[in-house]
């Protein structure tokens, strides 16, 4: 089976260019009602509920085996096998979910990422981790066959939105630093600075200054 994405061309259905909010995945995890192949309810709607929230790259949390690629400046080389989130990676700690998850494409990660107990769907990926065995993935699935799911739940979605949108919604929250954006989603602060101009938020921070001038 070939890797990855088996179209020609990356967004079969256009770029998703606009970000969604909870009410909208709300739909989309309602879509949700039977298994697909050997994966439960339970484990699909978990696993999306992890993206959605997270904004991890779909390596970073199902792992990934280890691919050749081509460089100008090296030739072909090798990336390093990624287990994916195990058993281990997870934990509860006070009102608090805790994910570690190994930052992907040179990114750094310092620290666990850590998401409030009582959010939406937050209960589900609790429920697929408790019942994962001790030094097992927690989302058994390879990197085909979850890009192959999302396509089923909904044709016109694809993983890396999940991704963009939790970055954007970051940014468009003016109480956080890109220092903030970067420890959790290990990106550089010239890559968010790129998502902070998609966002608007400087453009917005600029227009309130106009008033001054009224």
């Amino acid at each position: 089976m070939k890797r990855g994405n088996p179209y020609p061309h990356r967004y079969k259905h256009g770029k998703i260019e606009e970000a969604t909010d909870l009410q909208t995945f709300s739909q989309l995890m309602n879509k949700i009602k039977k298994s697909w192949g050997s994966f439960d309810v339970l484990f699909i709607k978990s696993l999306l509920a992890l993206f959605y929230w997270t904004g991890l790259r779909k390596s970073e949390v199902v792992g990934a085996i280890s691919h050749r690629y081509w460089t100008k400046k090296h030739g072909w080389k090798w990336t390093q096998p990624v287990k994916g989130i195990m058993k281990e990676d997870i934990w509860i700690k006070g009102r608090f979910f805790y994910v570690k998850a190994i930052a992907r494409k040179h990114g750094k990660r310092e620290a666990p990422l850590i998401i409030p107990l009582d959010l939406p769907y937050v209960d589900l990926i609790v429920e697929q981790w408790r019942r994962t065995p001790e030094k097992e993935k927690v989302w058994s699935i390879s990197e085909v066959h979850v890009w192959r799911l999302i396509k089923d739940i909904a044709p016109n979605l694809y993983l890396h939105f999940f991704r963009f949108n939790r970055i954007t919604k970051f940014c468009e929250n003016p109480k956080l630093s890109i220092a903030d954006i970067c420890s959790w989603t290990g990106l550089t602060p010239q890559t968010i600075g790129k998502y902070l101009e998609r966002s608007g938020r400087f453009i917005k921070r600029v227009a309130v200054t106009l008033k001054e001038e009224a």
